[in-house]
């Protein structure tokens, strides 16, 4: 009988959805066997430890995103460890928005764009994290990808950024790269010290 899990993201938005790609390719670098089935969403309001302390999900682990923002990651990942009553809960804590995740990958930016063979400049990684306003950043890549759209086109497709940014995750098939970030490489050792099946 294959190994099964099951799991939630308890996320700041609809955009975190993005989310996806990279916990299910950190979840297979743990374990290339394990069926993983499709994730049960939450969107959190007030703070990490008030929003556990009713949460309830049958799910075998939890992901929590958590941006960072104007603090360093170890504060961030301090108001995790207020939560007892939830035992499986894995931090995610880009530097500063999930879209900084995804940057680094210009084929997937130039696909979700429309426009698989756009040449589109793309941050180093190790620069990722410096990015104000990465959701913004990849919103330009990918408007400069599509050809700068302007009219009925440029409305349509500005109205279409969100899903946009969540086919760039769904595009990448790699995100070894992000092991060079610090915030990245603790959100993978938050989940092998979490995961079911680590050996």
């Amino acid at each position: 009988m294959s190994k099964q899990l099951t799991y939630s993201i308890v996320a700041d938005g609809g955009t975190d959805r993005l989310l996806v790609p990279i916990i299910q390719w950190a979840i297979h670098r743990l374990d290339p066997d394990v069926q993983i089935f499709e994730p049960e969403f939450c969107k959190r309001s007030g703070s990490i430890k008030d929003f556990f302390s009713d949460y309830d999900s049958s799910t075998m682990l939890t992901f929590c995103h958590r941006d960072a923002e104007n603090l360093p990651l170890v504060e961030r990942l301090k108001e995790f460890e207020s939560i007892s009553n939830q035992p499986n809960i894995v931090p995610i804590i880009p530097v500063r928005m999930s879209e900084s995740w995804i940057l680094f990958n210009s084929t997937a930016i130039a696909k979700a764009a429309g426009s698989p063979s756009s040449q589109v400049l793309v941050p180093k990684t190790v620069d990722i994290e410096g990015i104000a306003d990465p959701k913004n950043h990849l919103d330009e890549l990918l408007f400069e990808a599509a050809g700068s759209p302007t009219g009925r086109r440029g409305k349509k497709f500005k109205n279409s950024i969100r899903q946009r940014r969540v086919s760039v995750a769904s595009y990448i098939s790699d995100y070894s790269p992000l092991e060079d970030l610090y915030a990245f490489r603790r959100f993978q050792s938050s989940l092998a010290d979490k995961y079911p099946y680590r050996a």
